[in-house]
């Protein structure tokens, strides 16, 4: 299945209606993942690896930066041929909000798919330099919002490029051996 703006678009307006919280989940950490800033890691170090074909939504913005990457310079799936984009926002915290990336909308949710191929949610418990409140605290998310983004996941992994790629980094977290939290 091929990703175009339109689908884009579609998955951004279902994004726009659900929240983690029933208020604006940055006011616990004063949008650290937004402006995250410290000594040894600056919020120009911030930037969002794009699904494919969401570089579409930035190729006009003002206030989000698009780069492209060559497979070759970083480790993403050989079916990434084309290479990935990421996006930087210029003037964080305050982004084009009505274009934020599909991982922003999603987060703290990321997908998950097991070795027989069963498809979760769960939190992202990557390594950033800051700490999200929603995962520390192991807060309750609203069920809209998990429900929304669970249908989102699993239409975007009918992309082969998209299952690819949250192939194996599900891959990489279950031969780590790190524990994760599946959401139900």
């Amino acid at each position: 299945m091929e990703i175009k703006k339109e689908m884009i678009e579609k998955i951004y307006e279902k994004l726009n209606n659900v929240s983690p919280l029933d208020y604006d989940c940055g006011k616990l950490c004063g949008q650290t993942c937004c402006v995250y800033d410290d000594e040894d890691y600056s919020n120009d170090d911030l930037i969002i690896y794009l699904l494919p074909g969401e570089e579409s939504m930035y190729e006009s913005s003002e206030t989000f930066e698009l780069k492209h990457f060559d497979i070759k310079e970083i480790n993403y799936p050989y079916s990434c041929k084309k290479g990935v984009y990421t996006v930087k926002c210029l003037n964080p915290p305050n982004c084009e909000r009505e274009i934020r990336p599909i991982q922003c909308r999603t987060f703290p949710l990321i997908p998950h798919i097991d070795k027989n191929n069963h498809f979760y949610l769960i939190f992202d418990e990557s390594q950033y330099p800051y700490e999200c409140p929603l995962i520390k605290e192991n807060i309750d998310l609203n069920e809209d919002f998990i429900y929304e983004t669970y249908k989102v996941w699993r239409l975007l992994l009918k992309n082969k490029l998209i299952y690819d790629l949250v192939d194996m980094d599900s891959r990489k977290r279950e031969n780590s051996k790190k524990k994760y939290k599946i959401i139900k």
